[in-house]
């Protein structure tokens, strides 16, 4: 059976062919999509090819939002200055992606969209309070129809998310704060192409002066059908020191709000374990370390 590409030059264009023709399925890089076509997950006649919107491969900085375009490829999100400055987390997130080849291609957007409980990109986004703006066709006057979506609304269950039909992820953007400390980590079977038994992000803001915890965001993936923050954990945090019987407190909480599997690649009883090792090893490294902020990933045996 043979299969039409489309390659439209606008988003306005790729959007009234995604609405005017069934079973037309957008693709970016692809790496998602062509293993589900090959599996028979996915039966399209033809495909829209969105890589020729220049203006969704960028990441910029406009006043105190960073903007990352959709199409922004996973290479891209490791080596950006302004996402190791303002969102390190997702620098690293993105660094433990697949393989060279797939980090080249695959895109924030497919990384999002597949809605995988083990997406690397998803725990550091959360981590940062990301937002989604999702486009869709043109209204009678002309303009395209715009949506935001916290992403902690975005993903649904495993392989489903909040986006409609005919609708494009036009861009991912994060409220800086200079001031917040990041961290992503990673347990896997191998240090590459691997995907995770458990990943986790942590963000937290800490008083210059005190050390006290102001703000905290902590996010897992692979412990739950969605990655998903664990909030009982950051109200615990905030207003307290990171001292040691506090970060203790805190994976101890950890193993009352996920719910993991057991599979193919670890059981239940490990990603627990995992949980807990995972973050207490990131709340000490934001409290103490000067390599915070920068990459680092750790596999536990």
């Amino acid at each position: 059976m043979s299969i039409r590409t489309l390659s439209p030059e606008t988003p306005a264009q790729a959007l009234e062919i995604l609405s005017l023709q069934e079973k037309y399925l957008p693709v970016a890089g692809g790496t998602n999509v062509l293993v589900d076509l090959r599996k028979g997950k996915i039966t399209p006649i033809g495909f829209v090819d969105l890589s020729r919107f220049e203006a969704w491969k960028t990441i910029q900085l406009k006043g105190q939002v960073l903007e990352i375009g959709s199409l922004v490829t996973h290479s891209q999100l490791e080596a950006h200055p302004l996402i190791k400055t303002y969102c390190p987390a997702l620098s690293m997130g993105a660094s433990a992606v697949g393989s060279p080849q797939i980090r080249n291609r695959g895109t924030l957007g497919g990384n999002l969209q597949s809605a995988s409980p083990a997406a690397d990109c998803a725990p550091p986004l959360l981590a940062h309070d990301a937002f989604l703006t999702l486009l869709s066709a043109a209204d009678s006057s002309g303009t395209l129809k715009e949506r935001q979506v916290d992403l902690t609304d975005f993903f649904l269950g495993v392989g489903k998310t909040d986006l409609r039909p005919n609708e494009l992820i036009q861009k991912v953007s994060i409220n800086i704060n200079p001031k917040r400390k990041s961290i992503f980590l990673k347990s896997g079977l191998r240090k590459a192409l691997a995907i995770s038994l458990v990943n986790l992000a942590v963000s937290i803001e800490l008083d210059e002066n005190t050390a006290e915890c102001l703000k905290a965001r902590v996010a897992f993936g692979s412990i739950a059908p969605t990655p998903v923050r664990i909030r009982k954990v950051e109200e615990f945090l905030e207003g307290r020191m990171l001292d040691e019987r506090v970060i203790e407190e805190a994976s101890n909480i950890v193993q009352n709000e996920i719910a993991p599997i057991s599979d193919l690649r670890a059981s239940e009883e490990y990603r627990r374990y995992l949980a807990q090792v995972l973050l207490q090893e990131a709340l000490r490294t934001i409290k103490s370390s000067k390599e915070a902020g920068k990459w680092l990933r750790k596999q536990f045996d």
